[in-house]
């Protein structure tokens, strides 16, 4: 039942030859919760990478398996019939799956699938036994995980919870987790009229990276969706006040600042770019470059539409003027 992989997907990885997004990417993961960057390296002589094309089965039911996989990009689905493929889970970057492996090589219940292309690292099941070892740590984190399966599996998941899962996938971004332009329409309004109602000061802004189609040209789209998930989550730490974060389309990306003065927003941005400007972003190859963006800010007023245009145009300004810049509107 394994769908075909197209040749031109990247090559899976030898042991030992982790990119630093895979290494992020286990250090997100629940299965490495709460230890050092140390204690994760005891993996490296086993850890590996493969690759899945969209439709791909990673595990099927009854089918053996010893390996545990860590999501690095792209997203998975869990199924009962492989046929009807109705979701009883999701996974996104971060999230493990095939933990069962390591109390046994006998398959599992459930097809796993990619729902888009995805990139996982994959751990021996049998050599990450002897981590647990001295990284008891380790053991406590995979209990947790089958304990949250097997409580998942104990539900059956009801049609409204099906809509609720397409819901999601219609609303979030692939590449970065985000939500997208369709979620931003309805909760931004949203947020912009309350924000009415109770004379709270809001501001929008909307930004792009400076020049990314010529990284795309140069490095490969599989390193700018690199650069995208990063910046995603830098902005996140850097204004962790932000919870309407938006990949609007391509390397642009949209939030609402509440409570802050236009010159605060202003301020908080400038902020935000300049940590930017001095941050490596991590590529495959063991490799990092670095970015800049450009930004522009607007108060958010009571119309989406019309903050959105004059945001584009502040920030319009700001590649006119060099680029790596923070304008307002009206500048």
């Amino acid at each position: 039942m394994h769908r075909h992989i197209p040749p031109h997907l990247p090559a899976d990885g030898a042991p030992g030859s982790l990119t630093l997004e895979d290494w992020d990417a286990l250090a997100r993961s629940g299965l490495f919760a709460g230890t050092t960057a140390e204690q994760r390296l005891l993996v490296e002589p086993f850890a590996c990478t493969r690759h899945l094309a969209h439709g791909a089965f990673l595990l099927q039911p009854g089918e053996a398996n010893s390996n545990i996989y860590v999501l690095v990009e792209g997203q998975l689905g869990a199924y009962r019939d492989a046929a009807t493929q109705r979701m009883l889970a999701r996974f996104v970057p971060g999230d493990a799956v095939g933990e069962h492996a390591l109390i046994g090589q006998d398959g599992g219940t459930v097809y796993v699938a990619a729902q888009w292309p995805s990139r996982l690292v994959v751990l021996d099941a049998a050599a990450l036994r002897t981590v647990i070892d001295a990284v008891p740590r380790v053991a406590i984190n995979v209990l947790d995980m089958l304990s949250e399966r097997l409580r998942a599996m104990n539900l059956r998941l009801e049609p409204e919870e099906q809509a609720e899962s397409m819901d999601f996938m219609a609303k979030h971004d692939a590449v970065t987790g985000l939500h997208n332009r369709r979620w931003m329409s309805d909760a931004f309004q949203s947020e912009i009229a309350q924000s009415q109602q109770v004379g709270q000061l809001l501001h929008l802004m909307l930004m792009d990276i400076d020049h990314f189609d010529r990284f795309n040209q140069a490095l490969g789209r599989n390193a700018g969706d690199a650069i995208l998930r990063q910046l995603a989550d830098l902005i996140r730490q850097v204004l962790p006040g932000i919870e309407t974060l938006v990949r609007v389309s391509g390397d642009r990306f949209a939030a609402l600042l509440s409570d802050v003065t236009l010159n605060e927003a202003v301020a908080a941005c400038d902020r935000l770019r300049n940590h930017i400007a001095g941050r490596q972003f991590a590529l495959r190859g063991h490799i990092a470059t670095q970015i800049t963006v450009s930004i522009g800010i607007t108060p958010a007023g009571n119309d989406l539409d019309t903050a959105l245009s004059n945001a584009a145009i502040a920030l319009s300004r700001a590649k006119e003027r060099g680029r790596n810049l923070v304008e307002s509107f009206p500048t």
